[in-house]
């Protein structure tokens, strides 16, 4: 019984072999699954006391080992896909606690499997489990160039230094590893596997063949090319709208994966992207106002295609007429809200084109006094021009420091617009055709009888000063 099982596990781990050689094969020969991009892959090795410990179908230390040369044998077949290794535990024993614990044992090359076995063959697990400062170092082993990064981590259990593992994620983010992290855990503990399954795709293996398979399917995720198509449709259905930046959430961690700006290729269809198919996505389209799409997967090896509503129009923001151009002119802005929200959509200066999905608007223009403009409709490819009177330039000169604020009659009532600033010796407004009253009393008066009140009209792009 006891030879039959043996002979059982090692037909498996046969089978698993010959099952990631004919995937590597058919990889090799079909023109989809692997990206002319450079990929960088980096295995993180635990080299700590316990992988010396017995397994089925040998000790954690020989089943990873022999796995992973073998694995490296065959990705050093595939061109543009350079290895590394980092191991962690193999420099100082166990009772020294060595929380840094942690080297580059091979940096990133091609075909170097022959690095991989003069270096497999000289280590020896001794150490501690340095796992999340070996994951920060790792991040840092693949530079900042622009490349596809994925780690695949090998151990057999959790950080031994306190240190939280989730948060690892944003660690390899801002350090370009584009795919989370593939974990192989060898026996891991039901409470070791639950507090690590925050840091990517995690696979807990039993024995030789379970390892050989988890360790395969690693490989082949990271290297299988995946490929997106964002069609953003106009009002007649077809995928004409574009520089629009896009980006792409991961819904588990909620972080942000890829930023694109949409191009057109030189056909006139949306250009296709690489990305990777182990995430599920929530897509934002950054127009006005956003688009957005939720519970995006990817099916891998092929071309995905997604289709987006965006038709888009112009807003063009303008003054009727001449104005004098000064500063307060040009600060003149409008507050732009879909018809009936008050959200804020965008906030659009004077003299300025923009474009928003098709749609009613309306406008709340920043001017004194502010105007509102309802009913503003943006069409398909079509600009809408959105003029205001230009303003009148209003200066004002103080000898002294006064409290006082400038008002308009509305339906009766004083309603007052601007407050002076109390310290400034002159101020200078934009303010929109019309009459108006200022109001003031000098600060050192003492008696309520020297306040002023003067009515003054501004005139469409006149000036007029006015000194207290």
């Amino acid at each position: 019984m006891k030879a039959r099982t043996t002979d059982s596990g090692r037909q498996t781990t046969v089978n698993a072999r010959r099952l990631f050689c004919i995937s590597i094969i058919y990889c090799l020969t079909s023109i989809v699954c692997f990206s002319q991009e450079r990929t960088r892959i980096l295995f993180l090795l635990d080299a700590s006391l316990s992988m010396k410990n017995e397994w089925k179908g040998g000790s954690k230390w020989n089943v990873a080992t022999s796995s992973l040369l073998e694995i490296a044998d065959s990705i050093s077949k595939i061109p543009n896909i350079e290895m590394g290794l980092r191991v962690f535990g193999d420099l100082y024993p166990e009772p020294d606690k060595n929380c840094r614990d942690s080297r580059l044992a091979i940096p990133f090359d091609t075909n170097n499997v022959s690095k991989f076995r003069r270096k497999l063959e000289e280590l020896r697990p001794k150490g501690i489990t340095p796992l999340v400062y070996s994951i920060e170092k790792a991040a840092l082993d693949f530079g900042d160039e622009g490349r596809k990064n994925i780690l695949i981590i090998i151990t057999d259990g959790e950080d031994a230094c306190d240190r939280d593992p989730c948060s690892v994620g944003l660690i390899l983010q801002q350090h370009n590893v584009i795919l989370r992290p593939f974990i192989i855990g060898m026996s891991l503990q039901a409470n070791i596997f639950s507090k690590m399954n925050c840091m990517g795709q995690l696979f807990n293996t039993s024995n030789r063949a379970e390892f050989s398979n988890a360790l395969n399917t690693a490989v082949l995720e990271s290297i299988a090319k995946t490929t997106l198509q964002i069609n953003l449709n106009d009002a007649n259905g077809k995928p004409t709208e574009s520089a629009v930046n896009m980006t792409f959430y991961d819904i588990a961690s909620n972080e942000p994966k890829y930023n694109f700006y949409h191009t057109l290729n030189a056909r006139g269809l949306p250009d296709t992207i690489s990305v990777s198919h182990t995430f599920q996505y929530r897509l934002q389209v950054h127009t006005i106002p956003p688009i957005f799409k939720d519970s995006i997967v990817l099916q891998r090896n092929t071309h995905n295609i997604i289709s987006l509503q965006a038709p888009q129009g112009f807003l063009n923001f303008s003054l009727q007429g001449t104005t004098s151009q000064v500063h307060a002119t040009d600060r003149i802005k409008c507050i732009v809200h879909l018809k009936g929200k008050n959200e804020t959509l965008n906030v659009q200066r004077i003299n300025s084109k923009e474009k928003y999905l098709c749609g009613t608007y309306e406008l709340e223009v920043l001017t004194l006094p502010r105007l509102t403009v309802k009913n503003v409709k943006i069409d398909q490819s079509k600009t809408t021009d959105v003029q205001i009177p230009a303003p009148g330039i209003l200066t004002i000169n103080k000898g002294f420091e006064a409290y006082g604020g400038i008002f308009i009659v509305e339906k009766g009532a004083m309603k007052k617009i601007y407050e002076l600033h109390l310290k400034d010796k002159q101020e200078t407004l934009a303010l929109q055709p019309g009459k108006y009253r200022l109001v003031y009393r000098s600060k050192n008066a003492r008696t309520i009888h020297t306040s002023v009140d003067k009515e003054f009209e501004i005139v469409s792009g006149g000036s007029l000063s006015l000194k207290l």
